[in-house]
């Protein structure tokens, strides 16, 4: 029987977040074991180093599989891979996920690095476990000396097989993941969408999930471990309206709360209203500008009239709205800019428990907005650990105004988000009010909370990991004390 190890690399400030399962890592598990495939995965947000050396001594897998997202999570996967490299100098390391998918050569420049899968990695990485000749595998990078060879695109999977995947969870603790009866889930993978910053458009824009009757049966394990309340983190989640309307009943039934992303343009009263009849608590929006001029270069295909009316929707439904901006696009104006703090706090208006925050664009490779970047002078980064210095908080250098844009979107998670509101953190009671006159007056310009920002998120970490606290709970939008 072959043996392989998958791993999922430690997060920055993994806890200040309820902790989602590795889907990336535990899909592809679960298409291995089913054909004969010895497999061990590690969540190195629990799992340690040690435990990892410890079963490549034992099983000697001639393959490690790490998948690995843009940002700080590049240098815990590096630092990983350099530690296993010293120890095992002859197993070979495989990289998988967005950023190698995008980026396979750059990747591969990384000599700690010595294959990368491209696009979904179930038939690749079998393939390539299974000892399949590499250059036959597709979706494959691979060096040859100082050659990178990529092999053609795999097709992605169909619909029938991602609904045969199932969540192997007797390969990994389940519990970690659950916090205060939450439990954040995927179902599905894909969308249909075009717009002009996202992923999805390259190479995932077919919606494929799980049917009605196979979510019942993951759902059923779930509510085993104690989950009560369920975050879905499908990409499309509304993206098949019968089967979501067979979910519905679901969770009546069990009398499960739950969330979920919707665009504005999908939202409509009756939809909305049997969401929340059947446990709908929150609905998150992307519509990520109040300007209709920037709508349109981002592809988005909505209106200002839409991100109004999902406003006016959830309010009356009483369903919490959390939305989802962002600045810092190319093309973007300062008068743009105005136009989405205006729409933000029209809407704010209108529904005021609502959330939100403003992210700033980091152009992917290959994406439209990429191209324009460029255009306006955007120097990519040119390796792995420039990459992962990407935060969405911060500016790239290009960018006219970035400390204007930078502050804008450190006053937003601020004054955008009730956990800030808590007097469990007493830090929290000084930031609040700069913020909130910063809000209100639009001024901008750099102050002490670009200090505070960069250490809020250790705070946070610290508040929720002390001995008199539960945790952070998302559907409460609070620190909980015990």
């Amino acid at each position: 029987m072959k043996h392989t190890i998958l791993i999922y690399p430690q997060l920055e400030f993994a806890k200040t977040q309820i902790p989602t399962p590795p889907y990336s890592i535990l899909f592809i598990t679960d298409y291995l074991i089913k054909r004969n495939i010895d497999v061990k995965i590690f969540d190195l947000r629990f799992d340690s180093l040690n435990q990892v050396k410890d079963t490549i001594s034992i099983n000697e897998p001639e393959y490690i599989g790490v998948s690995v997202m843009t940002g700080p999570q590049i240098f815990q996967a590096l630092k990983f891979c350099k530690s296993i490299k010293k120890d095992f100098p002859k197993i070979k390391i495989v990289w998988g996920g967005i950023h190698s998918t995008i980026l396979p050569g750059q990747t591969l420049r990384n000599n700690l690095i010595d294959f990368v899968i491209r696009g979904e990695g179930e038939r690749s990485y079998h393939e390539l476990v299974s000892g399949k000749k590499k250059t036959q595998i597709k979706g494959l990078s691979l060096k040859n000396g100082n050659r990178i060879i990529h092999n053609p695109d795999n097709t992605i999977l169909k619909n029938s097989e991602v609904n045969e995947l199932s969540v192997p969870w007797h390969l990994i603790n389940p519990i970690r993941y659950l916090k205060n009866g939450n439990f954040n889930l995927i179902t599905s993978r894909g969308c249909p969408f075009n717009c002009a910053f996202c992923y999805n458009a390259l190479f995932n824009n077919v919606w494929r999930g799980w049917s009605s009757e196979k979510c019942f049966k993951e759902f059923d394990k779930i509510l085993d471990f104690g989950a009560e309340k369920f975050t879905f983190y499908d990409d499309n989640f509304f993206a098949n309206l019968n089967r979501i309307k067979e979910l519905f009943n679901y969770f009546k039934e069990h009398d499960i709360k739950w969330k979920a992303d919707l665009r504005v343009d999908q939202v409509n009263y009756k939809l909305a209203k049997e969401a929340r009849e059947h446990g709908c608590s929150q609905m998150y929006f992307g519509p990520e500008s109040g300007s209709q001029r920037v709508l349109n270069i981002l592809n988005k295909n909505i209106s200002i009239k839409d991100i109004i009316n999902s406003a006016k929707i959830t309010q009356d439904l009483d369903i919490i709205a959390d939305y989802s901006w962002m600045i810092g696009i190319p093309g973007e104006t300062k008068n743009d800019i105005r136009k989405t703090i205006a729409i933000i706090k029209k809407i704010k208006e209108i529904s005021p428990n609502c959330e939100f925050s403003i992210k700033i664009l980091f152009p992917y490779p290959k994406t439209a907005v990429y191209d324009h970047a460029i255009k306006m002078g955007f120097t990519p980064p040119s390796n792995l650990l420039s990459w992962a210095k990407i935060r969405r908080e911060c500016a790239p250098d290009y960018i006219k105004h970035k400390n204007y844009l930078e502050m804008i979107s450190i006053t937003s998670a601020i004054v955008g988000r009730k956990v800030f509101e808590s007097n469990n953190v007493p830090i929290f009671k000084l930031i609040r009010h700069p913020a909130y006159f910063r809000w209100k007056k639009e001024v901008f310009s750099a102050g002490f909370e670009n200090i505070f920002f960069k250490i809020f998120r250790k705070v946070i970490d610290k508040a929720i990991s002390r001995k008199d606290t539960i945790g952070y709970d998302p559907f409460l939008r609070e620190i909980i004390s015990k």
